[in-house]
């Protein structure tokens, strides 16, 4: 006796194969997505942190003399034993981040869209270019060499979301009349490129005053 062949099972087992399949390829196409961004999101960080601290040698190397604008803080103190300074306690748009280490006056994820729109407090500020604004600074802006203000994750800064900038915010510190030194905030921020949420890191870098 000649077994009749099922087709109609056949085709159902292989719609089900198919459809796992499909589902299967989705997830390890998704976990490749997922991969992708987050290495982009770490290389990013870390590119950030090395530049800024790269701009932080630079500030440690210039002379004393070469500081000489303070827009927001111009008579701050610091307390040694409580590792405190006046001049991080100043937050003007509320959104829990000291002024100091803040380039904008305002929410800072909704500046993705208007990156250079920084505060009024920045002694330097990134331009287009990615060159810096030292107009403030003009004893930096005589030097040959400097670092910019806007670098790029991808070695092209005409892709914006891969944009990482750099700005500085100044304050002199005093002793009773005296000034005895300053501060110099090293400001290193990018917008993630798959959030757009602001992310940043920072540097202070301490000058004492010489005689």
């Amino acid at each position: 006796m000649q077994l009749k062949n099922n087709k109609a099972f056949t085709i159902i087992e292989v719609l089900i194969a198919a459809f796992i399949i499909m589902i299967v390829t989705i997830g390890f196409l998704r976990g490749i997505l997922f991969f992708i961004q987050y290495s982009i999101a770490n290389k990013m960080k870390d590119k950030a942190s090395e530049y800024n601290l790269m701009v932080a040698k630079f500030y440690q190397t210039i002379d004393y003399s070469k500081i000489d604008y303070f827009p927001q803080w111009q008579n701050e103190t610091c307390d040694t034993t409580n590792s405190t300074c006046t001049f991080l306690q100043t937050d003007s748009d509320g959104d829990n981040i000291p002024d100091f280490y803040d380039p904008y006056n305002g929410n800072n994820d909704t500046f993705n869209t208007n990156p250079l729109s920084t505060a009024n407090w920045l002694s330097v500020k990134p331009n287009n270019d990615g060159t810096c604004d030292y107009s403030n600074l003009p004893q930096i802006n005589s030097l040959t060499s400097k670092p910019n203000c806007i670098i790029s994750f991808k070695d092209n800064i005409n892709i914006q979301k891969f944009r990482i900038y750099t700005g500085i915010t100044t304050a002199k510190i005093m002793n009773g009349p005296l000034e005895s030194g300053i501060a110099i905030g090293v400001i290193t921020w990018y917008f993630d490129p798959n959030t757009n949420k602001y992310k940043s890191v920072h540097t202070i870098v301490f000058k004492e005053k010489t005689q």
